[in-house]
């Protein structure tokens, strides 16, 4: 018996549904012997979890990089001969920041880092645009708060959301989308969590809560937009959990979308700042969490409903969301709105409040769960299939040979009206109607030094 055979009996294999056991250094699925590795002490619970690690890894090797290059940059900046002395000292203080923070973080990367991986310049051309939630550092400030600096607002919360669910036990507590995971550990804490799993898709949020869990200390930097001053540029913030968690608790890396747990699984379940971040309908998705919850579970919601749906009808407003769980097999128990502060970092001038809107609901009846969440095409699951050509692929690569062609004309002699003059003929206009393309489009270049790339 592994160190994570309580998880594998509740667990259902994300390949065929199947029961799911644990082994010496990974889970495995009992009918369809896929395997399902722990990396970072916490199990991958994916149908392809090689794919899930070595993306991630990229982009920790590209935050890795980046720091890197912020770095080279200000050295560069510190060699300017007219600036001021403040200023001098706060490019330096920036440096030893980064520099710091590099380290620490390397440091915490490393059950994920081993071997070698593309060049920053590969990773930029590689990128692709994802979601703010799946973003490597996408919720950076959390950690801080969640750990660092934010005990009044954690506080906050706590009181609020034990308040919601009472005396009643936990039980199997499951958290979606549990981030850093400071509110799982004091709502475990406080109300004598038997047993809770903190599910998130992001390595970064878990390779941190597993180090606080055990009473490890991380030191990272706070790195204000805007700063109450100038020492507050870049402040060394102390991680720390007010104590150790010794039992009861498991970090678990997989996706919210088709929760991988045996029907009736779980007791109660938490969505902190979850259900408006989501790429799947609501409705849907609140119909594949009934199949999950025993009946009579309980379900506490906490965080924000700013839904970003390309299509207006799945941005639901709060009054639509208690008719939502009606629908999906819940009776509502508690609908709630409640100001709290929000990330108030005490290094930032920035100071905000926040609306959130919580509900507590109970699994009532069972409901069909519909057919599993995929976001992307067959010929993208299936690395076998053959890619089809699409008009905006074929527009994409017209738009990349064009950039090639004009760019290979940068040799450090040319103007760019004797640019233009050159790419005439491609573009099939006048060099004087060239001319303004290029200015556009080097322009967006320019303007696009020093702008971060979110992986």
């Amino acid at each position: 018996m592994g160190a994570f055979q309580a998880l594998a009996e509740k667990l259902s294999c994300p390949v065929c549904s199947g029961k799911v056991k644990d082994g010496k250094d990974a889970l495995q699925c009992q009918s369809c012997q896929a395997s399902f590795p722990v990396w970072g002490d916490f199990p991958w619970i994916f149908a392809h979890a090689g794919e899930w690690k070595a993306d991630w890894t990229q982009r920790f090797r590209f935050y890795l990089q980046q720091l890197q290059e912020d770095i080279q940059n200000l050295k560069m900046e510190l060699k300017l001969l007219d600036l001021l002395p403040k200023t001098r000292e706060r490019l330096q203080a920036l440096i030893q920041a980064k520099t710091e923070q590099h380290r620490e973080l390397e440091k915490l990367f490393e059950p994920l880092l081993l071997g070698g991986g593309p060049s920053y310049e590969q990773q930029l051309a590689a990128q692709t645009p994802l979601p703010e939630s799946q973003q490597l550092m996408g919720y950076y400030g959390n950690v801080l708060r969640d750990w660092g600096w934010g005990e009044e607002e954690n506080q906050i919360c706590e009181d609020m959301l034990a308040a919601m669910l009472g005396p009643h036990p936990l039980g199997t507590m499951l958290v979606l989308g549990t981030g850093p995971s400071r509110l799982a550990y004091d709502i475990h804490r406080r109300l004598g969590g038997r047993d809770t799993i903190a599910l998130d898709i992001n390595p970064f949020y878990l390779l941190v809560a597993e180090r606080m869990l055990a009473g490890r200390n991380l030191h990272l930097y706070d790195f204000p937009i805007a700063p109450i001053d100038a020492k507050a540029v870049a402040n060394r913030v102390k991680c720390r959990a007010p104590e150790t968690l010794k039992s009861g608790f498991t970090c678990l890396m997989a996706d919210a979308m088709d929760p991988c747990f045996q029907s009736a699984s779980i007791d109660t379940l938490l969505t902190p700042w979850l259900i408006d971040i989501i790429p799947q309908d609501f409705r849907s998705f609140a119909k594949k969490l009934n199949r999950i919850l025993k009946p009579g579970a309980r379900w506490l919601n906490f965080g924000s409903t700013v839904f970003h749906h390309r299509l207006q009808h799945l941005c639901y407003s709060r009054d639509e969301i208690p008719e939502i769980l009606e629908e999906s097999g819940f009776e509502v128990l508690q609908v709630r709105e409640n100001l709290i502060p929000y990330l108030r970092s005490p290094s930032s001038c920035q100071q905000r409040h926040e609306k959130v809107f919580s509900f507590l609901a109970r699994k009532v009846k069972e409901v069909d769960a519909g057919p599993k969440y995929t976001a992307l095409p067959n010929w993208l699951t299936d690395t076998d299939m053959s890619v089809p050509i699409q008009a905006d692929m074929q527009q994409q690569m017209i738009v990349n040979l064009t950039l090639t062609q004009v760019l290979s004309q940068v040799d450090g002699q040319k103007s760019l009206r004797q640019i233009a003059e050159v790419m005439a003929p491609t573009f099939e206009l006048p060099p004087q109607d060239v001319l303004p393309m290029l200015k556009r489009m080097f322009s967006r270049f320019v303007e696009g030094r020093g702008r971060h790339v979110n992986f």
